[in-house]
């Protein structure tokens, strides 16, 4: 793509720069992604993709963000594994978080009742008590905090069902080029 052509580079090809140039190709920008090593090879080729949430209490604009970018990634996920027709390995699955002793009952009772209304009735934080199997986690006390916002990922297949999506977008991910329009710096640790 020439540099005339381009309105936003992306600078890395992991799971946030491969997003960042999605939603940009979805608005209309033509982009280009660069990334020496290609899609996936820093922290996003790793295997490990808990997405969880924050506790409720002292909320913040990050805690916010965090807590739009949970509920989006249900429809995001599946609009990219469409448009790919690749698995990104998204579940929303939920947590359960064993609970040790009363003082951590009180907490979380606390933050239940501030996830209530935090999180606007789009997942729920609640008190558990009495599960039985072998799925369920070991609690002392037999409590534990069922969060339903919470998912899995699998980094791999999502950044591959990413390209894949920004390919069908004419989109390039180059190994080198040099930068046009706006610039987004999606580099990791290294940038």
């Amino acid at each position: 793509m020439a540099g005339s052509k381009v309105d936003v580079t992306v600078r890395g090809a992991g799971i946030f720069g491969l997003s960042c140039a999605y939603a940009c190709a979805k608005r209309g920008a033509r982009v280009l992604v660069i990334d020496p090593n290609g899609p996936g090879t820093g922290a996003s080729g790793g295997i490990v993709g808990a997405l969880a949430p924050h506790t409720p209490e002292n909320w913040n604009p990050k805690k916010q963000f965090q807590f739009e970018s949970l509920i989006q990634s249900r429809s995001f996920w599946p609009e990219v594994a469409e448009r790919s027709r690749c698995e990104t390995g998204y579940r929303r699955t939920g947590r359960l978080q064993p609970i040790a002793d009363d003082k951590a009952v009180s907490l979380a009772t606390t933050r239940a009742e501030q996830a209530q209304e935090l999180w606007q009735g789009l997942a729920d934080w609640q008190i558990v008590r009495g599960l039985e199997g072998p799925w369920v986690p070991p609690s002392p006390g037999g409590v534990w905090i069922h969060d339903t916002l919470s998912a899995h990922i699998h980094p791999r297949l999502a950044v591959f069902a990413l390209a894949q999506a920004l390919k069908t977008m004419g989109v390039n991910i180059a190994k080198d080029g040099v930068d046009h329009g706006q610039v987004i710096d999606a580099t990791g640790a290294a940038g």
